[in-house]
């Protein structure tokens, strides 16, 4: 008796689990594809669609190597994409010249065009096991590589002006967030849309669009501000978790 009500348990479980699993698929996947020749690895952003609907998305590859003498070079690649039902699609290839001392980081990022909001991501790693003294070192310097990126996702000329005057003021700023920050603009009804500011696919401001350059200026301030707050509440957060 005892064994049919096992059997039956792990019956249940299998099916509980097959049925998540359909349901995940369901989704929009991405993923970090990788092959080598040589000293050369190909590294290829994919996504699929593993949904009914017609998809318009956003993606942003970025790949961080960190050669055996201890330099850094990076590489990035970011735009829009649309993608139909149950499609595959190849979105970007990056080549890296890998030697067999140097160690590679691999991030994939894809969000919805309208929402912002990040759907799927992937992360690949190579060789970070040759730099175990390093790896923290690694780390801080991927972070370090992030640090101060800013994503241009604006539609308009107002929205381009004001991602201008933000990239000039920003790379001014020495304590710049170690997130990448994000400038979009959602188009209203007319001439007017919304510029939002984020920060961790977080928005912490956004603003109604304006071509007038005092108020350009001001949003500019106020988006510094906001900033410096999430900046500041984050690292306080961090902290509380340093024992």
């Amino acid at each position: 008796m005892k064994l049919l009500y096992s059997l039956s348990l792990c019956t249940l479980f299998i099916f509980l689990s097959s049925q998540v699993e359909g349901q995940e698929d369901k989704k929009v996947n991405a993923r970090i594809e990788s092959s080598v020749l040589e000293n050369q690895i190909k590294l290829k952003a994919v996504v699929t669609n593993n949904t009914a609907v017609y998809k318009e998305l956003n993606y942003l590859l970025i790949s961080i190597k960190k050669g055996n003498a201890g330099n850094l070079s990076n590489n990035q690649q970011s735009g829009k994409f649309s993608i139909n039902p149950n499609e595959v699609k190849v979105l970007s290839e990056i080549n890296v010249n890998l030697e067999p001392k140097d160690a590679l980081k691999v991030f994939l990022y894809v969000r919805d065009e309208e929402t912002r909001k990040l759907i799927t991501k992937d992360s690949l790693e190579l060789n970070t096991d040759l730099f175990r003294k390093k790896t923290a070192m690694i780390e801080e310097d991927a972070v370090y590589e992030l640090k101060g990126l800013t994503i241009d996702e604006t539609k308009t000329k107002v929205g381009k002006d004001f991602y201008d005057l933000f990239y000039i003021q920003y790379s001014q700023i020495p304590d710049k967030s170690s997130g990448a920050i994000t400038i979009s603009e959602l188009p209203l009804r007319g001439t007017s849309g919304q510029i939002s500011i984020q920060i961790d696919d977080k928005v912490i401001y956004s603003f109604m669009t304006n071509p007038n350059e005092d108020y350009l200026k001001e949003q500019l301030a106020a988006s510094l501000k906001y900033i410096k707050e999430f900046n500041t509440k984050k690292n306080l957060i961090k902290n509380e978790f340093i024992y």
